[in-house]
């Protein structure tokens, strides 16, 4: 019970803290076309608009299919928004990867996920083959997720390699 009260405060945290950067992106938006008619906004990014993320959003670079990608690359933003605004309610690429995987079990409950992060450009890796997998880059890091099944009589070990890598922002 207490669990699951504390999983609520959370989401509740990160929903509003994700509804209050919509907001004050709109805001910003709305005031840059007022004070600049003369600059075409258009084809200004994403990362250039917000004021409040000194990153850009992580992108989708591939997945097995475009609702799972979607979902992994939202569940992937909020979190490093999160770890932005935030860092001590999640600092570590051990908090991220169980958000993650909280998050998307909610959604496909018989998979088992595995998460990898690391910094953007030291390695490289690609999964093709499977029912859920999707790769999400950022400027500084990039995050591999895929799926296998869980089956009840299977005990997975996670090989916490990076569990402390504490995600830099700055």
């Amino acid at each position: 019970m207490a669990d699951r009260l504390v999983e609520l405060i959370i989401n509740v945290a990160l929903w509003t803290v994700q509804g209050i950067c919509i907001v004050y992106e709109a805001k910003e938006r709305s005031k840059s076309r007022h004070e600049s008619s003369s600059h075409d906004l258009s084809r200004r990014s994403l990362s250039e608009l917000s004021p409040i993320s000194p990153y850009p959003r992580a992108v989708l670079i591939a997945s097995s299919s475009i609702r799972f990608g979607n979902d992994c690359e939202r569940l992937v933003n909020i979190a490093f928004q999160t770890s932005q605004t935030f860092p001590t309610m999640m600092s570590t690429c051990a908090d991220v990867n169980e958000y993650l995987c909280r998050e998307l079990t909610k959604q496909y409950p018989d998979e088992c996920f595995h998460i990898i992060i690391g910094e953007n450009h030291q390695f490289g890796f690609s999964v093709d083959d499977g029912q859920y997998f999707a790769e999400i880059e950022q400027d500084r890091y990039r995050v591999l997720i895929f799926a296998t099944k869980q089956h009840s009589h299977t005990k997975s070990n996670t090989h916490d390699a990076n569990s402390q890598m504490i995600l830099k922002w700055n």
